[in-house]
C-alpha cells in the first residue's frame, strides 16, 4: 500500500479547520477527508470529531465476513453517527453552536471502491491519462449546473462556490451519498475544496503521473495550491494499492 498526505492552513486562514485519517494497516484501507465550519475554532473541532467518530465506527463494526454491500452500510452508519454527535454537541456548547462539516470517505474492500461523502471535500479516481471525480458536491452551484444554469467553469469561479447544501452535523439528520464501484489499482485522491477551488483536475492529475511518490504529489498539490492564494485550508491525500 502506497500513501501520501498532507494538510496546510494556506495562506489567509489563522487555524486549519481541515481534517484526515488514513488507515493503512487493516486489509480494507481507507481515506477519510473532512473540512470543517462554523465560528472561531467550531469547524476545527468539527471536523476532528468527524474523522474520531467514523474511524473509531469503522473499527468495531466492519468485522470480518461482511460482504461489500453491508461493509458500505458499517460506513454509512458511520457517518449518520458522526452526525448525531457532532450535532447534539453542538447544541449542548454554545461556543460551537452550528458547527459543522464535510466528511468524504473512500476504502478499498477487495475489488470494489466504498465511497461515502457528505458536503463538497472530493475522491477522485486515478488511472493512467484519466482523473475521474467519484463524488458529486452538495453545493448551490453544483445543483445550479445540474440545471443547466451554471457551466462548471462559471460554478468554479462563482462566489458563491463555497455554499454548500449537506453537511455534518448541521442538521438532526443527514443523508449520506453512497458509491459503490470496482476497484483495479487505480489512485485514490481525496482532498478539500481548498484545493480543488485553485487546481485544476488536469493539473491533480498531471502531479499525480509526474511523481509515483505519493507523499511528494500530495505535497506539490498543496504547494501549487499556495501559489495560487493559499485563499483556503488545503487537504490532499492520496492511496494507490
Amino acid at each position: 500500500m502506497q500513501y501520501g498526505a498532507s494538510s496546510d492552513v494556506g495562506k489567509k486562514r489563522k487555524i486549519n479547520e481541515d481534517s484526515y485519517y488514513i488507515e493503512t494497516e487493516t486489509e480494507n484501507p481507507y481515506i477519510i477527508v473532512a473540512d470543517g465550519m462554523g465560528g472561531h475554532m467550531a469547524g476545527e473541532v468539527a471536523s476532528r470529531m468527524a474523522v474520531d467518530i467514523i474511524s473509531n465506527h469503522i473499527a468495531k463494526y466492519l468485522v470480518e465476513g461482511l460482504d461489500y454491500v453491508e461493509a458500505a452500510e458499517v460506513i454509512r452508519r458511520a457517518f449518520l453517527s458522526a452526525n448525531t454527535i457532532i450535532y447534539d454537541y453542538s447544541a449542548q456548547h454554545y461556543k460551537v453552536m452550528g458547527m459543522g462539516t464535510t466528511a468524504t470517505l473512500s476504502m478499498i474492500y477487495g475489488e470494489k471502491l466504498l465511497t461515502v461523502h457528505v458536503g463538497d471535500s472530493r475522491s477522485y479516481a486515478v488511472s493512467g491519462d484519466k482523473i475521474r471525480q467519484i463524488t458529486r458536491d452538495h453545493s448551490y452551484v453544483q445543483e445550479l449546473v445540474a440545471m443547466g444554469r451554471l457551466t462548471p467553469q462559471e460554478a468554479k469561479n462563482s462566489p458563491n462556490r463555497n455554499f454548500i447544501t449537506r453537511a455534518m452535523g448541521a442538521e438532526e439528520k443527514v443523508k449520506p451519498d453512497v458509491f459503490i464501484e470496482p476497484y483495479s489499482g487505480e489512485k485514490l485522491l481525496l482532498c478539500s475544496d481548498g484545493l480543488t477551488n485553485f487546481v485544476e483536475d488536469e493539473e491533480l492529475l498531471e502531479i499525480l503521473n509526474k511523481d509515483n511518490d505519493l507523499q511528494r504529489a500530495a505535497d506539490a498539490m498543496i504547494a501549487l495550491a499556495n501559489e495560487r492564494g493559499g485563499l483556503d485550508n488545503i487537504t490532499a491525500a492520496v492511496m494507490a494499492r
